[in-house]
């Protein structure tokens, strides 16, 4: 006879919750962290209040938590933490006291820094440099030991040989940098190399030369003899002239980087050649920038990717990304090189005209446009300068005059006073008298 189960309509259904307020029986400041970790808590004898996580056992847990008890009892001013720090503070001090050579720490920097921080040309500069000019001077030494007289005198030596002010401005910047990067480490109290090198002054007729540009007549001729003699690479230079580009951001061009409706380039990249191989990298100033394109440049490269297009489906792919390609393989970009070497030397000879760099056609596009009266912050973006004093700095000499009428005025009021003194032979011979017979005759 089975029995009826009552159930009472006032209990709530469900699994029933077990109390486990002694499950874990451990003494206070013993805890469970997790299922099978156990912790202790305990109070310093500075009042800090610590954790520490023991292991899988209880009882390795509550030894922990009396050896800690018995330790804040027997030294009220013992604290972890501090101890902890005074460790590494010491680890730090013997490690900073056992000598380190600048050669060492120089090649350690270049790659735990200028490799993830620089570009792989820059990387190439600065180890050139340590491996040329630092190394054999002072590369010996204890980084500690270097100091200001000795970089001071390695400039003095390298300038004496007949290195110019910019080659001893990129000996100094890696140096000052490796220097400022072993102070941060504690290696060094300070930077014998910070405020060393301001060759801010010209001491040769090359360095005092401002940069130099095309005039617009010269500018035409070039453009007109790369028509009739380059055809193939008359667009690239006609991009460099008309666009203000940078030699490697116009090689590393793609179609993709034109707007024909906007009549803008994007310039998100640029490309180099080192050592056979290309590297593609971002923008000088490390940001992309948009670039005016004059109607005429648009039809132009328009039409060359029409003539692409048309190439490509004949050899059946699709069209190759780069607009100016490689000449012997065109899925990489042109190199830069090949256009200096091949192209450019030989069209200033046709064209008869003095050698000049490549990159003087950047120069005479933001000198046209300053001698235009073009707003000087309007050059500064198309240039992709990143800042306005680098346009004023370089180009400022091509702004005109806007205050010639002032010196002009100078000139009329000093020639009107001169007009009316009315000088004539006997005035003069009158003061010639009145001279004292002391006074020596000027000499003319």
């Amino acid at each position: 006879m089975s029995t009826a189960i009552q159930i009472d309509p006032t209990e709530p259904v469900g699994p029933r919750v077990r109390n486990t307020a002694k499950r874990d029986d451990a003494p206070r400041g013993v805890f469970r962290r997790a299922p099978k970790l156990w912790a202790i808590r305990f109070v310093c004898g500075q009042g800090h209040t610590h954790e520490e996580t023991i292991g899988a056992l209880k009882g390795d847990a509550v030894r922990a938590h009396q050896t800690r008890r018995a330790r804040v009892l027997a030294a009220p001013t013992w604290c972890p933490r501090q101890e902890r720090e005074q460790a590494r503070a010491d680890a730090v001090r013997q490690a900073t006291t056992r000598p380190v050579r600048l050669r060492d720490y120089g090649d350690r920097w270049l790659r735990e820094h200028a490799a993830v921080e620089c570009k792989p040309r820059t990387q190439e500069l600065y180890g050139s440099v340590f491996t040329r000019h630092v190394y054999p001077a002072l590369g010996d030494a204890a980084i500690a030991d270097v100091t200001r007289e000795q970089i001071r005198a390695l400039l003095a030596e390298k300038a004496c040989s007949g290195l110019s002010r910019a080659t001893l401005t990129n000996i100094l910047i890696p140096l000052r940098a490796m220097l400022t990067c072993a102070m941060d480490d504690g290696r060094i109290a300070t930077n014998p190399a910070a405020r060393l090198g301001r060759f801010s002054r010209g001491l040769t007729p090359n360095e005092a030369r401002k940069v130099s540009a095309l005039t617009s007549t010269e500018l035409a001729r070039v453009l007109a003899i790369a028509d009739k003699y380059f055809p193939e690479y008359s667009d690239i230079l006609h991009v460099l002239a008309w666009c203000g580009l940078r030699l490697g951001e116009a090689c590393a061009l793609q179609w993709d980087d034109l707007d024909v409706a906007g009549r803008f380039l994007e310039v998100r990249r640029t490309v180099s050649y080192r050592a056979r191989r290309c590297l593609i990298g971002s923008p000088k100033s490390g940001q992309a920038r948009r670039v005016d394109v004059p109607e005429v440049l648009v039809v132009r490269l328009r039409q060359r990717m029409t003539v692409r297009e048309a190439e490509a489906a004949l050899a059946g792919h699709e069209l190759l990304p780069w607009i100016f390609p490689a000449p012997s393989d065109a899925s990489k970009p042109m190199n830069g090189a090949f256009l200096r070497f091949k192209v450019w030397y030989r069209l200033l000879r046709l064209a008869g005209l003095r050698g000049v760099r490549l990159h003087e056609l950047r120069h005479t596009y933001a000198s046209l446009l300053l001698q235009a009266r073009e707003p000087i912050d309007y050059v500064k973006a198309q240039l992709g300068h990143s800042s306005i004093h680098v346009t004023v700095d370089r180009y400022g000499h091509f702004i005109p005059g806007a205050n010639r009428a002032a010196v002009d005025r100078l000139a009329e009021t000093t020639e009107q006073a001169r007009a009316d003194l009315h000088l004539d032979s006997t005035w003069t011979s009158r003061k010639q008298s009145e001279r004292p017979a002391t006074e020596c005759p000027a000499t003319m």
